[in-house]
């Protein structure tokens, strides 16, 4: 029975399984560098990804313009004028492609918070099952390698 109120009640983490979020911090602070690139691949998924979605549903179904037609005019032609200085063709001065752009980068910058979110929420899986694998992978790699070319 002493053993028991001696286990239930330690601070030694060897004899307590680690529970709810700590088991994350525990494999945190195992594979550091795992966890912060599953971060990092994460974040800038969630950052393209709808970038590109939301682009293309705000051409698909071409939303009214809040501008008026002069400033989007305006705008088209300085950037014409950039893209003509780097060889790319004009666009049309009533194109919406520019006013898409910024609203699906201002969306997106927008839904930082649910971003990070979700990144710090699929990190733990991510390092898991994608960053590891692959670390381990071209580990395997480089020493089979090494000893190939070994002199």
């Amino acid at each position: 029975m002493r053993h028991l109120l001696r286990r239930a009640f330690s601070t030694n983490s060897s004899l307590q399984k680690a529970r709810g979020w700590r088991t994350y911090v525990d494999r945190f602070r195992d594979r550091p560098a795992s966890h912060i690139t599953a971060f990092a691949v994460l974040h800038e998924i969630t950052a393209i990804a709808p970038l590109f979605a939301v682009y293309y549903a705000l051409s698909y179904y071409q939303p009214p313009t809040i501008f008026p037609i002069r400033v989007l005019e305006e705008g088209n032609r300085y950037i014409n004028k950039l893209r003509e200085y780097v060889g790319l063709e004009q666009l049309d001065p009533e194109s919406p492609v520019l006013v898409h752009l910024a609203t699906s980068y201002a969306i997106v910058k927008v839904a930082a918070p649910v971003r990070i979110a979700a990144s710090l929420a699929l990190t733990p899986w991510m390092a898991k099952w994608c960053v590891v694998p692959v670390a381990k992978t071209i580990e395997h790699l480089t020493k089979t390698l090494r000893a190939k070319f070994k002199p």
